[in-house]
């Protein structure tokens, strides 16, 4: 794994990026929070909320993907993928519910893989079983997502602190799309989050080289 010290991150990308010497590989990069969230009884995986600023579908693909690969590696059998939308039907007028329906449709058609993925779903009936029956939606996925992918930076952004400093989440995090993991460490990082960044992208790691 590759983890960032005191430099920007768009120095450390911009090395990894590199067509030459880089570390590049034919996927897009995406950053993956892993959240241990009080109450909640099964890690969460939260993306993208570092690296892409408004993805489109194409991109989306890559992230779902990215995500899917790393939960795989953290032992989640059949990752169950809620993309975020603000409603839980798909809407012409808004672009992330439409996103959100492709990528569940994809995932159908196998050009996603290892994991279920549905979507539209608004936060509250991809995480609790009781609001997604209350809506009416059925699907393996709403109530019990173990990935959201957020339909924007600003979006996961602030999904990913709220749990940090009002839920009081514990969170790893990493980039992925590259060779190895990167490892991008924030100034408000404590030693735990570091520790769990490196497990976590050494868990990873492991399994694509065939020793998880």
């Amino acid at each position: 794994a590759v983890m960032k010290g005191h430099l920007h991150t768009d120095q450390l990308l911009r090395a990894v990026l590199d067509k030459a010497a880089g570390l590049r590989t034919g996927r897009r990069l995406s950053h993956v929070f892993v959240m241990d969230v009080p109450g909640l009884a099964h890690l969460l995986l939260v993306t993208d909320a570092a690296i892409n600023i408004t993805p489109d579908l194409r991109a989306k693909v890559d992230i779902v993907q990215n995500a899917i690969d790393l939960a795989l590696s953290l032992g989640i059998e059949l990752p169950k993928v809620g993309v975020l939308s603000a409603v839980e039907t798909v809407n012409p007028d808004l672009p992330s519910s439409i996103d959100a329906a492709l990528l569940s449709k994809m995932a159908e058609r196998g050009q996603i893989t290892g994991g279920l993925v549905d979507g539209p779903l608004a936060m509250d009936n991809a995480v609790d079983l009781a609001a997604a029956r209350t809506k009416g939606l059925s699907s393996p996925v709403a109530g019990r997502a173990d990935i959201l992918v957020v339909p924007n930076l600003d979006a996961g952004n602030m999904l990913a602190k709220q749990l940090t400093y009002l839920s009081h989440a514990e969170a790893a995090g990493v980039v992925l799309g590259a060779r190895v993991p990167i490892i991008l460490n924030s100034r408000a990082d404590d030693d735990m989050a570091r520790l769990a960044s490196c497990a976590v992208a050494a868990l990873h790691h492991a399994r694509l080289n065939g020793r998880g």
